[in-house]
């Protein structure tokens, strides 16, 4: 008799904790309120996405007022209930982060099954409850992109601009916030709110809800890195697009201004777009020995003039050494062509590259590796193969680099042509990228050659890549 006793009070047990975990284990948000509240509920302001191309992972952004406990996140069970009967809400334990450095929090929740769900506090003694959110995490996945304007109508309060990317979108959230704001509790700077597809900092005119307070936002400091937020968020509180783009005050012209004391001199750089992916560009440039303050600059679009410095802007993108660190390149995920430059210095020479036009949508490289027509080898001076090549579908090149590699991509020789044609370790009237006097090949070792044809705008037109046995 005690063991059957013992047994219906686990299973009693085990079902209140499988409804809530509260000691009153109310069943389900309707029963909460009526338990906690005088049906007097102030707002949270919630919304949902999709993590980044992740339809199994939504994430439900709130904002908790300072002095919030108790936060809470309510499921109903379908979608096809009526979001505003609260009997249909059941709370879950979804595990929390911190988002903006804890101005703002968000849940994580791992369920493909499109729902409605809301978030509840308590301040004050009153409880405080959002809107219904519809997920959309299946017929509408939330799209992430860089895709926004950014001018500057004074250096230190820019102006964002993004369109309306088609969907039905009621109201548009931005933060702005130090570059890595998520991992550091300072970095959170300003969030707004507006009905308007525009927001410049320090301009409320549009502005229709602030969480800055009590927080007075700072001034931007010329020459630090930044990151835009935007979200542009549905009547139903569902997130149709997210936005975010790093951000610098301080053009590449006001940039050369502070070292006008140094000497300017050209540097090498060039742009290609990715093998496949025309949202993928690469800014190859040659940081020579002691190069410091490395910077990539690009302009807003392409039709600007790519000699007025004052049109390009600093922007904080991650870069990787290729050709065993002969070349660095920095990499590109925006679909949008523009101009950029490479910048470094070495004690007192400031290096600049020529603008690069990148044409990754009108004109993308032509990637091409392997046997082709395109490239023949001519092995018949011992260890001095010569390559000689045909353009590819753009014949708009006017040098051709070469560069050589051992198998495990250890650099060798590079080179520059006016013709299509080179032999290893024939520099008769080149240009080189050698230090140094590149060694004989070894007989029967394989190496590698890529050939890239580069237009007058420093732009890529063709890159052959062709793994070779020394003769």
């Amino acid at each position: 008799m005690k063991s059957t006793f013992i047994l219906l009070l686990v299973s009693v047990l085990f079902f209140a904790c499988a409804e809530d975990t509260d000691i009153t284990v109310p069943r389900n948000l309707q029963e909460y309120i009526e338990l906690t509240s005088n049906n007097d509920l102030g707002e949270v302001i919630a919304c949902a996405g999709n993590a980044a191309g992740n339809q199994n992972l939504t994430f439900v952004f709130y904002y908790p007022v300072i002095g919030a406990t108790d936060v809470r996140y309510y499921e109903a069970d379908s979608l096809n209930v009526d979001p505003n009967d609260f009997t249909n809400y059941r709370r879950l334990n979804l595990p929390s982060q911190n988002v903006f450095g804890g101005k703002l929090k968000r849940f994580s929740r791992q369920n493909s099954e499109e729902s409605w769900g809301l978030v509840t506090y308590v301040l004050d003694g009153r409880l405080h409850r959002s809107n219904p959110i519809r997920f959309k995490n299946r017929t509408n996945l939330t799209t992430w992109t860089n895709q926004v304007s950014i001018t500057y109508p004074s250096i230190t309060e820019p102006k964002f601009t993004w369109t309306d990317f088609g969907e039905d979108n009621a109201i548009y959230f931005q933060a702005i916030s130090n570059e890595d704001a998520e991992l550091d509790e300072d970095k959170f700077i300003s969030g707004t709110y507006t009905f308007e597809t525009t927001f410049q900092y320090f301009d409320d005119s549009n502005v229709v809800l602030s969480i800055n307070v009590p927080e007075i936002p700072k001034d931007l400091i010329e020459d630090t890195a930044y990151k835009f937020t935007m979200m542009a968020v549905s009547e139903d509180n569902w997130v149709n697009t997210l936005v975010e783009e790093t951000f610098v005050p301080r053009n590449l012209k006001e940039y050369l201004t502070i070292h006008n004391d140094k000497t300017v001199t050209t540097a090498l750089a060039f742009g290609a777009s990715g093998v496949s992916d025309k949202k993928l560009t690469y800014l190859y440039y040659q940081p020579l020995a002691g190069a410091t303050d490395l910077r990539y600059y690009e302009t807003e679009n392409a039709v600007v003039d790519p000699t007025d410095f004052s049109n390009y802007r600093r922007r904080k993108i991650a870069d990787e050494a290729v050709f065993g660190g002969k070349l660095r390149r920095y990499i590109r995920t925006n679909s949008t062509e523009r101009w950029a430059i490479a910048t470094y210095i070495i004690g007192d020479t400031f290096y600049k590259s020529d603008p690069v036009r990148i044409k990754n949508i009108e004109k993308p490289t032509e990637w091409i590796s392997g046997e082709t027509e395109k490239l023949t080898i001519d092995f018949s001076a011992s260890l001095q193969p010569k390559f000689t090549w045909t353009d590819g579908k753009i014949e708009e090149n006017e040098t051709y680099l070469q560069i050589f590699t051992t198998n495990d991509n250890n650099f060798l020789s590079g080179t520059f042509t006016t013709s299509k044609t080179v032999q290893y370790r024939n520099f008769d009237g080149l240009v080189t990228l050698n230090t140094e006097t590149p060694p004989e090949l070894v007989l029967a070792e394989t190496y590698k050659f890529a050939l890239l044809g580069l237009s007058s705008d420093n732009w890529v037109n063709l890159f052959i890549q062709k793994s070779f046995e020394a003769e």
